[in-house]
């Protein structure tokens, strides 16, 4: 009866992979990126090794999975209705992805520090990164009249800024009291002189 009982209860292969990246992520948020190693993942999964080998394969493989889960959260942050104006939907957008990267700064440091597997251009995560950005691109399409700035420079400009006040931010060197309010000033600088430019280009104010 016991081998019987065992196969009753064992899990679908998805719901296998889907319980050994939970445990990777706990492992991720409890030691960075740097502690994910094969073994740790099986111990806090209570497997043993061979089993997280054989669903991906390598570190690297676990590393590119978790990466495509972040990205996945990340994505999640930045979603936001359509029925918002263009500009309001963007700045919705930055706020979420700064909610994301303070509330799991090792998430966030697997898909954006020196290392990430976004960095190889052959890594499932890599693919990911892209079609968030282009979520990012869209929405600053809308923002700028078509033509006049291109929509993915301006996009990286919006994540350049991004990207640098949250890193501050988390590295605790940040010389403001309010960073929120501050990161709020910086994006709109950002997006007002990327609308200037089109302004400057067009002789016409673009809608907002």
């Amino acid at each position: 009866m016991a081998p019987i009982e065992r196969a009753r209860r064992r899990t679908a292969s998805d719901k296998v992979s889907a319980a050994l990246l939970d445990a990777a992520e706990t492992v991720l948020d409890r030691h960075g990126a740097g502690g994910v190693t094969v073994r740790a993942v099986a111990r806090e999964a209570d497997v043993a090794p061979m089993g997280v080998y054989n669903r991906f394969a390598s570190k690297d493989g676990l590393l590119a999975a978790l990466a495509v889960r972040a990205f996945d959260q990340l994505a999640t942050a930045i979603d936001v209705p359509t029925d918002l104006g263009p500009q309001d939907r963007l700045m919705r957008a930055c706020r979420g992805y700064r909610d994301f990267a303070l509330a799991h700064p090792a998430r966030y440091a697997l898909i954006f520090a020196a290392g990430s597997p976004a960095a190889d251009p052959s890594s499932p995560a890599t693919t990911r990164g892209r079609e968030v950005f282009a979520g990012l691109v869209d929405m600053m399409a809308a923002v700028a009249p078509d033509g006049v700035v291109d929509a993915a420079e301006a996009a990286q400009a919006i994540w350049n800024a991004m990207h640098g006040a949250v890193t501050i931010h988390m590295a605790g060197v940040i010389q403001t009291s309010d960073p929120a309010a501050n990161y709020e000033q910086t994006i709109r600088l950002v997006i007002n002189g990327l609308r200037a430019q089109s302004v400057g280009q067009t002789g016409t104010r673009p809608a907002t």
